[in-house]
C-alpha cells in the first residue's frame, strides 16, 4: 500500500486533470473510463502496484467531487505546468486526448477542455494537431457512433409508421448536430444519409442490435438518457406519438439499463 505519509504528488494532479476530462464533461465516470485513467497513471508511476495507483486515483476523485473542485483543477493544471518538463506536458496532453476518445465520441465540451488545457500548458499547436487527427480518423471510419445513432433514430421514425416526414428528418439533424457541434450541417446530413442508405438495405436484427450495443457500451448513463430524450423528441416531431414508438423507446431504455417512464 501507499505510505500514508506521502504528500500530494504530481500524479495526484494528473489524476485530477484526467478525472475532470472524463467526469466533468458529462457528469459520468464509467468503470472503463476509470480503468483507462488508472492504466495511464500507472505509466507515470510504474514503480507502484496497479492497486496502489487506483487508490491514488480515488484520492484525487474524492477531491474532485468536492464543491470547490473546479478551483482545485485549475490549481492542478498550473502546478503541472511548472512541475512537468515540456515533453512530459505533451505526454500528459496525449493522455487526455486518449481518455476523451475512449468512448468513441469526442464531444464538443471535451474539445473545449483540451484546448483550454493546451493553452495553459503552451501546447496549442499540438492540441490543434491532435484534435484535427482525431477528426480525420473519425472521417476515415466508414461507420461511426453517430451513424449508429442515426440508424436508431431512423428505425424509430420510419418502422413504427412506415413514414419519414420532413419534420422527423429535421428533428434528427437537429439532435445529431448537438452530439458533434463541431461538424458542419452538410457533414451531419452526409452521416444521416449513410444511415438512411443502410436502413434502405433492410438491416437485420443483428445490425440493429450491434448499433444499440455500441451506444450502450460507449455512452455513459447520462448520454444514454439523452439518446432516449432524442427519440421522444423525434417521435413527437410529426405531431403524433404512437404506441409503437412508445414501445420501442421503452424497449431501448431496458437495453440501455436506463429506467424511464414514457408518458401517454
Amino acid at each position: 500500500m501507499l505510505d500514508p505519509r506521502e504528500s500530494w504528488s504530481r500524479v495526484h494532479d494528473l489524476a485530477l486533470v484526467y478525472l475532470a476530462l472524463a467526469y466533468g464533461t458529462d457528469s459520468q465516470l464509467s468503470a472503463s473510463e476509470m480503468d483507462t485513467i488508472v492504466q495511464l497513471l500507472h505509466g507515470w508511476r510504474s514503480d507502484l502496484e496497479l492497486d496502489d495507483v487506483r487508490e491514488l486515483a480515488m484520492e484525487s476523485l474524492a477531491i474532485f467531487l468536492d464543491p470547490d473542485a473546479s478551483d482545485e483543477v485549475v490549481v492542478a493544471i498550473d502546478r503541472l505546468h511548472d512541475s512537468l518538463e515540456p515533453d512530459e506536458r505533451r505526454r500528459a496532453l496525449e493522455d487526455v486526448v486518449r481518455i476523451a476518445r475512449a468512448d468513441g465520441v469526442l464531444l464538443g465540451r471535451e474539445r473545449t477542455f483540451i484546448s483550454h488545457l493546451a493553452g495553459a500548458w503552451g501546447l496549442k499547436a499540438q492540441a490543434s494537431d491532435a484534435l484535427q487527427q482525431a477528426s480525420d480518423e473519425e472521417e476515415d471510419e466508414d461507420w461511426t457512433l453517430l451513424h449508429d445513432l442515426g440508424l436508431v433514430y431512423i428505425v424509430l421514425a420510419h418502422s413504427t409508421d412506415s413514414q419519414l416526414s420532413d419534420a422527423e428528418i429535421a428533428a434528427m439533424l437537429e439532435r445529431m448536430s448537438q452530439w458533434q457541434p463541431d461538424l458542419a450541417e452538410a457533414e451531419i446530413r452526409d452521416i444521416l444519409r449513410d444511415s438512411l442508405a443502410a436502413y434502405a438495405k433492410g438491416p437485420g436484427e443483428e445490425e440493429l442490435t450491434r448499433s444499440v450495443s455500441a451506444l450502450k457500451n460507449k455512452l455513459p448513463f447520462l448520454q444514454r438518457l439523452a439518446v432516449l430524450d432524442d427519440l421522444t423528441y423525434i417521435a413527437e416531431a410529426d405531431g403524433s406519438f404512437n404506441e409503437f414508438e412508445r414501445e420501442m423507446i421503452t424497449s431501448l431504455s431496458k437495453a440501455f439499463n436506463v429506467a424511464v417512464r414514457v408518458d401517454d
